[in-house]
């Protein structure tokens, strides 16, 4: 039986054109980005086409005679039919029969009711109207729930917080890949450009099986843009304030039966801003004064090559990424290094396979990849660390995942299972000992997951367990032998969704997650950190619920409404407790509280009106065992934290302005370096120019408030920003 439902009038016109529409066999929506293809019976240059957001296409200059239309869709069954094109236009209405897919990280699950969701509480950031001149930490402050903390501008040190978290209990994927590492440290945010991005996904709370489902303070995914669609090159030029420059190009689209993407993108900034010097003493104001912030310059790079094609009813996607930055890194504030550089290089590889099985109610998706990346740390004048270095450290790994899913009625089960493999090899390059050891890190992982839905699919039930099991291999300095530790990590999960009526609904999740111990904590770093290879991981038990409202796209209403609490309990936490005057050994001492509600809303007011923000107000508490801490604010954990924009359409303009404030909160455990209370206020218009052409200006911190994340690490003021962003189409129809 033929999954395309072809209704074909015809009407006098020219001849040789085909027009229609796609829809949903079922609910009888639009279904977009519908690859059709019309090859001619008798031989001859197919035609090909793309539905667009109504589901409708255009095929012209048909010869005429017997056509083979064929039309493709990730979530849908692929069908064919044969039209006969003349002396008319042929229109025709296609109806696509769904099936369950498991699609490039995310299971798309074919059902009548598209507005179901998991009980993850998650926000989408769209890069498209992204703010001129911003990299990954500005765009990812826009969250709810997410804490950045920077040392500097454009591409300095950046590290990320989800409801109090520390860095390294978040997990940060590109595209599926994990760009975590098993050294430790967190994922620096300042070395990934943005270049390509087209939208980030994060996860608070519950964290899907794809995603190694321990991700113990949340996942940021970065999504970048597919290969394919509509034949189109896109150029972005953006200029700024301390001579920031951004230039990013890229041409995508089909030829053939093929899908390509080809992205460019380029970054520099100066970050010569000026700052308030307070020499290094606080409450003496008489030898402050306003100097330049020297040996912050930086610069990156960004090549991205996608392919995709269809296998009979499978799909095939390729990739391959590399990233390159180049920075300086200037130290404090008071006494700023001027010549020592730190260097990344990344490069990521992949392959995808996915399609149905068992005539649609069944589906597969095999992943690989393989990464690495180097960095590079100069400091020869020893002004930044203790004496002078140049280390020079490369991390690769390799992974491999199969997933499978069955939709069964009500229930749609997965299982996953795979393996993957890092090592990291350090450089000293001033050290004469020619024997420089390298750690491995091998890892097996599997897991299922559930899906039920009942009660007039009114109540859907989501479940999910792992297990990951990991040896990490170690050369001991001192003996050579090989040093070996093993663990195994599980997590489980449980979420509710009830649809309670006109689209409201009540999420609750509660899941036991872990993060395994790093390198440096396990065997040390032949310096300043000794070992400790009785380490068991940090554990946590997370819970939340919340009410969320998703309305329909009106003229005006509210659109988004999201009330959560949740409440975080992590033990084991691993502290470095110094046992001498220079080094530290780890340990599982800690135990913190994290708890906390988090609200946003969106929507319009009048058509032209439009309104977001969020707020957060958070208690992440120390329950350590040492009395000068228990009881105390956890360290960069802003208690109330909101973000409000408000934007208005004037004729062809857009016009925002964007208020964002944070509590006083402290540096460290102790609570005795506090950061001040702040309010930076932002805004910007954005105009087309042409059909093909828009134009953003924006103006950031418009009091020019002197603010820092840490002390001594200065942030930019008053600057200014524009932004160009233009779209050739290069397709003929």
């Amino acid at each position: 039986m033929s999954s395309l439902l072809l209704a074909t009038l015809a009407q006098q016109a020219d001849a040789g054109q085909l027009q229609g529409r796609v829809v949903d066999s079922d609910s009888r929506e639009a279904v977009v980005g519908v690859v059709l293809r019309a090859s001619p019976v008798a031989g001859g240059t197919p035609a090909h086409a793309v539905s667009d957001t109504g589901g409708r296409f255009h095929l012209q200059e048909l010869s005429p005679g017997t056509w083979k239309l064929v039309a493709r869709s990730l979530a849908y069954h692929a069908g064919d039919t044969s039209i006969v094109v003349g002396d008319s236009v042929v229109t025709v209405v296609i109806g696509l029969v769904s099936l369950p897919l498991v699609m490039d990280e995310v299971v798309v699950h074919a059902r009548r009711d598209a507005g179901r969701r998991p009980a993850a509480f998650v926000e989408r950031l769209d890069l498209a109207d992204s703010p001129a001149g911003a990299d990954l930490p500005q765009i990812l402050e826009q969250a709810s729930g997410v804490d950045i903390r920077r040392y500097g501008g454009l591409g300095a040190f950046s590290s990320l917080s989800i409801r109090g978290s520390t860095s390294e209990q978040v997990l940060v994927f590109l595209d599926g890949v994990p760009l975590n590492q098993a050294v430790g440290g967190g994922v620096d945010l300042g070395t990934l450009p943005v270049g390509g991005v087209e939208s980030i996904d994060v996860y608070r709370g519950a964290v899907p099986g794809r995603f190694g489902g321990n991700g113990l303070g949340g996942v940021i995914h970065l999504r970048s843009r597919p290969a394919g669609g509509p034949a189109l090159a896109h150029l972005r030029a953006q200029v700024g304030a301390f001579g920031t420059k951004q230039l990013s190009a890229s041409v995508g689209g089909r030829r053939n039966d093929w899908d390509g993407l080809l992205l460019v993108d380029y970054s520099h900034s100066d970050n010569d801003f000026r700052f308030l010097d307070d020499n290094g003493t606080q409450y003496n104001l008489v030898d402050d004064e306003w100097t330049t912030r020297l040996n912050s310059d930086f610069d990156s790079g960004r090549i991205m090559v996608r392919a995709a094609r269809h296998v009979a009813d499978s799909r095939v996607q390729l990739s391959h990424t590399q990233d390159v930055s180049h920075r300086g890194l200037p130290g404090i504030g008071n006494f700023q290094a001027l010549h020592t550089r730190f260097d990344t290089r990344r490069r990521i590889s992949e392959v995808n396979l996915f399609g149905p099985m068992a005539d649609g109610r069944a589906g597969y998706r095999l992943k690989m990849y393989r990464s690495a990346e180097r960095t590079e740390y100069k400091d020869l004048h020893g002004e930044v660390g203790t004496g002078t270095q140049h280390d020079r450290n490369t991390t690769t790994s390799t992974g491999l995942r199969l997933e499978g899913n069955v939709l069964f009625r009500g229930l749609l089960a997965t299982l996953f299972g795979g393996g993957h493999q890092e090592r990291f090899s350090p450089e000293r390059r001033l050290d004469p000992q020619p024997f420089s050891p390298s750690s491995r890190r091998m890892g097996t992982r599997a897991g299922a997951e559930a899906e039920l839905s009942g009660f007039a699919e009114r109540l859907l039930l989501h479940a999910g367990v792992q297990m990951e099991h990991l040896r990490d291999d170690f050369a001991d300095t001192e003996s050579t032998d090989q040093i070996e530790h093993t663990q195994t990590l599980w997590s489980s999960r449980l979420g509710l969704v009830i649809d309670i009526v006109n689209g409201w609904k009540l999420q609750t999740h509660v899941g036991r997650y872990g993060r395994p111990p790093g390198f440096f904590e396990l065997f040390g770093d032949r310096g300043a950190v000794v070992g400790n290879t009785d380490l068991v991981s940090e554990t946590g038990l997370n819970l939340d619920a919340g009410l969320l409202y998703r309305g329909e796209v009106t003229h005006s209403g509210l659109r988004l409404v999201e009330v959560v609490i949740y409440n975080n309990e992590v033990d084991d936490l691993i502290r470095f407790v110094q046992n001498s005057q220079r080094v530290s050994r780890p340990h599982n001492i800690g135990r913190a509280r994290l708890r906390g509600i988090e609200t946003r809303a969106r929507g319009v007011l009048a058509t032209r009106l439009h309104f977001e923000g969020s707020y957060t107000r958070q208690r992440a508490e120390n329950l350590s065992p040492f009395s000068f801490e228990t009881g105390k604010d956890l360290p960069n954990a802003p208690p109330r934290r909101l973000r409000s924009r408000v934007t208005v359409d004037v004729s062809v303009l857009s016009l925002h302005y964007e208020l964002s404030h944070e509590s006083r909160h402290f540096l460290d455990r102790a609570n005795l370096r506090p950061i001040p209370a702040r309010t930076v206020h932002t805004t910007g218009v954005r105009c087309p120019v042409g059909d093909a052409i828009s134009m953003a200006i924006e103006l950031r911190n418009l009091t020019d408030n002197q603010v820092a994340d840490l002390w001594g690490y200065p942030l930019p003021g008053r600057a200014a920003f524009v932004s160009l962003d233009i779209d050739l189409s290069l397709s003929r129809n």
